[in-house]
């Protein structure tokens, strides 16, 4: 009986003091979600309704009319919020008391503004005139190059690993190239993380044109063909073709020769210089719902998507704004093909016109085929 004791006792010892087995390490927490950047301007923008446009000298009263967080890069981030994808604005903003109401607004749609440069100065408006029932607007902006976002503010701001699309609004095109060139030279050293580009573009002069030649997708305004007077969309796009070959040819014939015997006397190659376009042009898209939404491929393909007639139009201010975020949204979160996704922007655009601002835009449905059926 002791001898069984015994036995027992020793076993529950050895069973107690076994060596622990080494505890699995924890997994690395997921990476956060990447998330669209917006670059360019937020004004306050004061919208009068009129019923015809006012002349000059003659005093006209209207009972219509509001004021609001305006700008091309911060109507984009409503948007982009109003479909659900996750934004950020960078651009200058200011500490003036009549610009409280605008910040606050960014912060209730969840907007990051966090790394946005804050100044002192009298911050930009623009006063809005626009028709009842039409397209007719005017829009006199006050602005300086001094409540421009510069290029070493972006870099200081800006965090490559948080984005996966970066949209640029042309406000100042000499500092919008190099920061352009900035996300590129990151997209060489990391293609695992590569990052979309974007930009806006207004007119064919030669500063624009440099920017619009740099980026992935170029999104043609409806007041380019206005203003040069072309014919269709097919007529816009290439245009816009024809001029970004003839700036890359003058990039080309600016850089220094290779020679495979380099002189001591040859000057250094200016690192703001390279990267240097893309090889194949950028892809070229022109919105107009009336007629339909074109675009024209780095290969020189074209193709165009239906036309979409609202019902009534009642706010036409960010229209081309609502086209551009919808397109983004359809190409990053809905994984929609480049045509579907131009429809899809088309119908935004079309919902947007039928009514005041952008909370409409929810009832949106997050799809395409949703879009037939609703």
């Amino acid at each position: 009986m002791k001898k069984q004791i015994v036995r027992e006792f020793i076993t529950v010892k050895k069973v107690r003091y076994l060596p622990r087995q080494p505890s699995p390490p924890p997994q690395p927490p997921p990476p956060p979600p990447r998330q669209v950047l917006v670059v360019g301007s937020c004004t306050l923008d004061l919208v009068t309704v009129c019923e015809f446009h006012p002349t000059a000298g003659v005093d006209q009263r209207t009972s219509e009319g509001c004021w609001r967080r305006g700008g091309s890069a911060s109507d984009m981030c409503s948007v982009l919020r109003r479909l659900g994808t996750p934004c950020e604005f960078l651009g200058r903003l200011s500490r003036a008391s009549a610009f409280e109401e605008l910040l606050t607004s960014f912060h209730s749609m969840g907007i990051d503004i966090s790394h946005c440069p804050m100044s002192a100065q009298q911050p930009p408006h623009r006063s809005i005139i626009t028709i009842r029932g039409s397209e007719t607007h005017t829009i006199l902006e006050y602005s300086n190059r001094r409540q421009e976002l510069t290029f070493q503010q972006f870099i200081g701001a800006i965090d490559y690993q948080r984005y996966s699309w970066v949209h640029f609004e042309c406000r100042n095109p000499m500092e919008t190239v190099r920061m352009i060139r900035a996300v590129r030279a990151f997209n060489e050293r990391c293609p695992e993380a590569r990052i979309i580009l974007s930009a806006d573009l207004g007119s064919l002069k030669k500063p624009s044109l440099m920017v619009a030649d740099l980026v992935d997708y170029v999104f043609v305004r409806k007041q380019l063909k206005q203003t040069y007077s072309y014919m269709n969309g097919h007529e816009t796009v290439w245009a816009v073709r024809d001029g970004l070959r003839q700036v890359r040819a003058e990039w080309e014939k600016d850089q220094p020769r290779k020679t495979p015997h380099p002189t001591q006397g040859t000057p250094p190659v200016d690192p703001n210089l390279c990267p240097g376009p893309p090889q194949n042009g950028p892809t070229i898209i022109y919105n107009n719902y009336a007629e339909g939404a074109s675009c024209l491929l780095p290969e020189d393909s074209f193709f165009k998507v239906g036309p979409h007639t609202p019902q009534k139009i009642v706010d036409v201010i960010g229209e081309n704004e609502t086209f551009a975020a919808a397109v983004i949204y359809a190409l990053l979160e809905a994984k929609l093909r480049l045509r579907d996704a131009l429809a899809y922007g088309t119908r935004a655009a079309v919902l947007k016109v039928q009514q005041n601002g952008f909370d409409g835009l929810r009832c949106l449905p997050k799809d395409l085929v949703g879009c037939y059926y609703a």
